[in-house]
């Protein structure tokens, strides 16, 4: 069990979903207002039309439309340098089974600048793409990292269509946020099935977990921007006081979509894995790895930004993307390429 560096965790020891000519169609089921927070928005002229804008300034503001081009990235920047790293736009595409679905592009290019020109490689960028038509779930069917590459995720273990996958990874109900409880959780088994083969440590596999998920609330980004956002916390195991676990949070907002991402294990693990010196595992000391660039958000049990107490033990943030800084670019860009979420002999999305 291991976690890969801004993708989805690894807490695992020729096909066609649909026919090709298959349209969009609208999803009735899913609230429009959660769909506010897994899309980004773009901002607009007077007549619905994208312009430059950040969407947490700007006036008009709307979701962006499938197949239309993004005019910006959002992007993670170290606060002592100011460098970014990586870039991440979550935009809605037309799948083979006739639904919309959500894409997650995740670029790690870095130093990025207005002239950025979108390109995939499976060896250094990422996505991750969310169903939100065939379970009660908002859910990850599918992901690619620079780690295991390409991966599916499933509620039975098998990837014949979308209704065996979606509900493996969930995370959070398909209704309105704003009338969900506080806080819920609920137990979750998932299927990971690997599609790229040959890669060291990547193995299919199960788990049964824990899904917690909050209403909706007002969180304040590395940027100093204050946004409502639905946090989703994904453990590895079920059981907290497991010493092996693993937990991915995710911060989805308006403005942005998926928004931040955040890694952690127990304080134990992370010795264990790391040495008990490592800087990665003491967020108390001014050289912890994630001070320059994930330090503002802060809804620890600790009170220190990076620790947190579950099951009994103590836990540690190990790798946290927070992608809030916007930059304009200069040639909007539909962030997609051929072969995302269409390679490995599971072809997903429409061309």
């Amino acid at each position: 069990m291991r976690v890969l560096q801004f993708g989805l965790a690894v807490i695992f020891g020729v096909l066609s979903l649909a026919p090709s000519g298959a349209t969009a169609k609208p999803v009735l089921a899913t609230s429009p207002e959660l769909l506010d927070y897994l899309i980004q928005d773009v901002c607009t002229d007077a007549q619905s039309r994208p312009i430059q804008g950040d969407p947490a300034t700007c006036r008009r503001h709307r979701n962006i439309a499938i197949g239309e081009p993004s005019p910006y990235l959002v992007t993670d920047f170290e606060v002592s340098n100011g460098k970014t790293y990586s870039a991440m736009n979550s935009i809605p595409v037309s799948a083979l089974d006739g639904n919309m679905r959500i894409i997650v592009t995740k670029s790690m290019q870095g130093n990025f600048r207005p002239g950025f020109r979108f390109s995939f490689d499976a060896s250094r960028d990422g996505y991750d793409l969310i169903d939100i038509t065939n379970s009660e779930y908002a859910s990850f069917i599918r992901t690619s990292d620079g780690g295991c590459f390409d991966q599916i995720f499933s509620k039975r273990g098998s990837f014949r269509n979308a209704k065996d996958r979606a509900g493996g990874w969930i995370l959070f109900p398909r209704t309105a946020p704003s009338t969900w409880p506080v806080s819920r959780g609920v137990p979750v088994t998932t299927y990971k099935i690997q599609l790229t083969k040959g890669r060291p440590g990547c193995n299919n596999g199960h788990s049964t977990g824990m899904t917690f998920w909050n209403r909706p609330v007002v969180y304040r980004f590395e940027t100093d921007k204050a946004l409502r956002a639905i946090r989703s916390d994904h453990f590895a195991s079920g059981d907290l006081g497991a010493e092996n676990n693993a937990l991915e949070r995710y911060y989805f907002t308006r403005e942005y979509g998926f928004t931040r991402w955040e890694a952690w294990v127990p304080l134990a693990r992370c010795f264990q894995e790391h040495g008990t010196d490592a800087a990665i595992c003491h967020p108390e000391r001014p050289d912890y790895a994630l001070r320059g660039r994930c330090s503002v958000l802060n809804s620890t049990s600790s009170g220190l930004p990076g620790m947190d107490q579950w099951g009994n033990q103590t836990w540690v943030r190990v790798d946290c993307r927070d992608q809030t800084k916007y930059l304009a670019l200069d040639h909007p860009q539909r962030l997609l390429s051929p072969t995302m979420a269409r390679d490995n002999g599971v072809e997903d999305l429409q061309p």
